[in-house]
């Protein structure tokens, strides 16, 4: 008989392991070359990550993100970086940052595509993990209503999820796989108990999630 740690993992799990792991963070440890910075970053709409860089991590040819752990990376990101001015639709972008972190401690912007992940001793193609986000489209809306009229459900699942006390929480990002909210003094992730893709019953959804019988990492 096989013992557990000669048996191949499945990879649908790893991947959505993965997924959600990514998703957890939206802070790092970027390695330029030689260096090594940390930066905040967000998801865009299309997939990517979207950071305020340096010009000189611009500029760098090598570069890795690795996601923190108490112990050793969650997981590390073979990472491309693409300048882009916040003008016009690309304005989203480096919004979307400010909405999450506030001021941007860099003047440059960047888009982060993924081109690998190396996750749980597996590597993941990253194409894989860089999927639109299907909510996008009612996101702004839903982010809205659920800070209006269920911030005392939202403080209740936060207690509940994490054991955190938050006078004034705040919905920044919903996707598939759960809430983005903007702590006192960062950004915490609350996932769902299953997916949601669905636009047209998103809201019904996620306001169940939020009330507390549907949410749970």
């Amino acid at each position: 008989m096989a013992c557990p740690e000669d048996i191949d993992p499945d990879p649908t799990i790893i991947l959505r392991d993965a997924a959600a792991t990514l998703r957890m963070w939206t802070r790092g440890d970027l390695r330029h070359d030689e260096l090594t910075t940390p930066i905040r970053f967000v998801p865009a709409s299309d997939g990517r990550l979207v950071a305020s860089v340096t010009a000189g991590i611009l500029a760098a040819e090598d570069c890795a993100l690795a996601l923190p752990d108490e112990q050793s990376p969650a997981m590390e990101l073979t990472v491309t970086l693409s300048a882009f001015e916040a003008t016009g639709a690309a304005e989203a972008d480096s919004d979307r940052w400010r909405i999450y972190h506030g001021d941007p401690p860099h003047s440059r912007w960047a888009a982060v595509e993924l081109e690998a992940a190396r996750f749980r001793g597996s590597i993941i193609d990253g194409a894989a993990l860089q999927h639109p986000n299907p909510l996008a489209s009612v996101e702004p809306q839903l982010c809205g209503l659920l800070n209006r009229e269920h911030q005392d459900d939202v403080r209740s699942l936060m207690k509940r999820e994490l054991d955190l006390d938050s006078e004034d929480p705040r919905i920044v990002g919903i996707d598939p796989l759960g809430l983005d909210i903007r702590n006192r003094f960062d950004v915490v992730r609350i996932g769902f108990a299953a997916e949601i893709t669905d636009p047209a019953t998103a809201e019904a959804v996620v306001r169940a999630a939020v009330k507390g019988s549907g949410s749970g990492t």
